[in-house]
């Protein structure tokens, strides 16, 4: 995977790949996320953890962007999982209701360690 602003694979976590947010998760870093989920898509990595702890702010189009990764992932079996959201992000996440729909745990190692449904 290429490395893209904003978006760096980390070492994985078990079974789950593992990529760090950094920054706004906005208009300009979505495709960027896109991206990311797409190449771990082809690499047959549809177990994911986005790291969210370093991220201060979402917009709609970072919603949409974890909306895509979800979808991704589960059309291949896998699943996508949000690690150690900020307050706003958790807050955005839990009024949008994708906080029903995708996983959030408090860290990484929460994530990777919890049994998939």
């Amino acid at each position: 995977m290429v490395p893209l602003p904003g978006v760096r694979r980390s070492e994985d976590c078990g079974g789950w790949a593992v990529v760090v947010l950094t920054g706004e998760v906005d208009r300009a870093l979505a495709p960027a996320l896109r991206e990311a989920v797409d190449a771990l898509i082809v690499e047959d990595r549809a177990r994911i953890v986005l790291d969210l702890e370093q991220v201060p702010f979402m917009d709609s189009s970072g919603l949409s962007a974890l909306v895509y990764g979800a979808r991704r992932a589960g059309a291949l079996g896998g699943t996508l999982r949000l690690a150690a959201p900020r307050e706003q992000v958790r807050r955005l996440l839990e009024l949008t209701g994708l906080s029903t729909a995708v996983e959030v745990f408090p860290g990484v190692r929460a994530a990777c360690e919890a049994p998939c449904p």
